[in-house]
């Protein structure tokens, strides 16, 4: 099969057919990390994270994964365009903001892509978390990135995306239990999070249709 790094550049040199099959190995990935998060125009972001591999061409040079490269390219767009909704409020710190945080309906209406009451609530706490602790939980659950991968998509040590990760599951479920409607439904998340997980990562993997 062909690396992604020789479609990456082929397609640099202007073959759309290998562009295209970049894209089609890649885009359920990126446009779930940006679905979870911003559903309206995650479709929208993702062409342009694929887009910035095709510019960005001084960035990757084949040192790292080309998964690590696209996932940093996507984590930057991300922060981008939240940025753009900053300045309008007063977050002093993106990472440090959650999605939830920033009130914006278009932002704030992602549950309806999960389908059973326990992935509501999950992506619900997912959401509330800081999006640095969001950014690296998903990356690690779904992405299935190792900690020094998910330091190089987040340009974070090591160490740090290890407290980040600890954090992360810790908080997770504690907003799991406040927002959950009944101790039940709380238990069955909680206590199925992998099943709940892997079924969420699905779904938003997947594009609605119009």
């Amino acid at each position: 099969m062909t690396s992604d790094r020789e479609l990456l550049d082929r397609w640099r040199a202007d073959d759309q057919v290998a562009g295209r099959e970049l894209f089609e190995r890649h885009f359920h990935a990126v446009f779930r990390f940006f679905r979870s998060k911003i559903p309206d125009v995650a479709d929208d972001l993702a062409q342009q994270t694929f887009l910035g591999c095709v510019r960005g061409k001084a960035q990757y040079r084949g040192q790292s994964s080309f998964r690590t490269y696209l996932f940093g390219i996507a984590r930057n767009v991300l922060y981008e365009h939240l940025r753009g909704h900053r300045r309008r409020k007063a977050h002093a710190d993106l990472g440090a903001t959650s999605i939830a945080d920033f009130g914006d309906a278009r932002i704030g209406a992602a549950t309806w892509v999960a389908e059973r009451q326990e992935n509501r609530l999950l992506l619900q706490a997912l959401r509330q978390l800081p999006l640095d602790l969001q950014v690296a939980l998903e990356l690690h659950y779904w992405e299935d990135m190792t900690t020094a991968e998910i330091a190089e998509v987040t340009a974070t040590p090591v160490g740090t995306v290890k407290r980040r990760l600890q954090r992360a599951r810790g908080r997770l479920d504690a907003l799991i239990s406040e927002l959950g409607e009944s101790e039940l439904m709380v238990r069955s998340t909680v206590d199925n999070f992998a099943r709940w997980a892997n079924e969420l990562r699905g779904q938003l993997a997947t594009k609605p249709k119009s």
